[in-house]
């Protein structure tokens, strides 16, 4: 019986930049709230506005959190997404102590942060990863919807996320109808496709109609990821990496998990099938592939990657 270990990474990392907007309407430092939410006590240590859980969408786990400097129009927005394997997580995570300082240095460059929760796979009216996905392009639309109250440049967003969260900013940030927006993608600990089997092809030692044979837990959740039944056309429709082409936003990724050994006895190690460097291996070269600008930890940090994308 095959064993599950791994505590699941949630970081995060993002940024953005540029321009502000001439629009008449109301802006958010001139109106006392957001959506009905008034801002609330910073969980940074900055002088910001902070407008906790704003309502995105119709659903239960619908909300964000609006953090935004307290002074000057916008330069841009970062859409955060956390990580947890589409089961847990949430965006409290992302104010732990250990990312107060990325944070703060991200508003005190009048970028905006959208940190937002989205619908998980075990919940009773699931569609799967795609109510999670599509959580996503409503955040998006939200965004941009509110673009002139938030004093948003126009085409000045990156989507960043950890791990699910990577795979959310991914799947929506290569998909024309959703990306006309976004300048940049940042994705750590990235997953290369939401097409479970294509991960067949980096690691050896990995069988998944194996693996789901043998332990009705991973059967049970391989289930709850599809919405009930894996198909040819879901499959299609999640291998995000057949989405990217020259003209889709640049890439930054990061997967510091450099081991590609899966199975271990009899123990299927989630950090490294989840995380691992062959991931962001594909996903690079995919986009030589295609022509389509990446970057990593090795070219640049996650924040100078953004700065560049959105001002240089």
């Amino acid at each position: 019986m095959i064993k599950i270990f791994a505590s699941l990474l949630i970081i995060a990392l993002f940024s953005a930049c540029s321009v502000s907007d001439s629009s008449t309407e109301p802006t958010i430092s001139e109106v006392p709230s957001f959506f009905g939410i008034t801002p609330s006590d910073s969980p940074l240590e900055s002088d910001i506005l902070y407008f906790k859980d704003v309502t995105y969408g119709n659903k239960k786990r619908n909300k964000l959190d609006l953090l935004l400097p307290n002074r000057g129009a916008l330069n841009g927005m970062v859409i955060l997404f956390h990580g947890g394997s589409f089961q847990f997580g949430s965006k409290e995570d992302l104010y732990d102590e250990g990312f107060n300082s990325i944070l703060s240095g991200i508003l005190e460059n009048n970028i905006g942060i959208a940190n937002a929760n989205y619908s998980f796979i075990t919940e009773t009216d699931s569609k799967g990863i795609f109510s999670s996905l599509n959580d996503g392009s409503e955040i998006i639309n939200f965004i941009r919807k509110n673009r002139a109250v938030l004093e948003l440049p126009s085409d000045k967003l990156v989507l960043a996320g950890v791990s699910a969260g990577a795979g959310i900013a991914m799947w929506n940030g290569f998909r024309e109808s959703d990306n006309d927006q976004v300048e940049g993608i940042v994705a750590l600990y990235a997953q290369s496709s939401y097409d479970l089997y294509e991960w067949q092809n980096y690691f050896a030692d990995f069988d998944l109609d194996s693996i789901r044979s043998q332990d009705s837990e991973i059967q049970d959740l391989f289930m709850k990821f599809y919405g009930g039944e894996y198909t040819p056309q879901k499959a299609a429709e999640l291998n995000f990496s057949d989405q990217m082409d020259a003209n889709d936003p640049k890439l930054y990724v990061y997967n510091p998990v450099y081991e590609d050994e899966v199975i271990n006895g009899d123990t299927l190690n989630l950090d490294v099938l989840f995380h691992s460097y062959k991931h962001a291996d594909f996903l690079r070269s995919k986009a030589v592939e295609v022509g389509l600008e990446f970057s990593g930890v090795y070219q640049e940090l996650p924040d100078a990657f953004v700065k560049r994308v959105l001002i240089d």
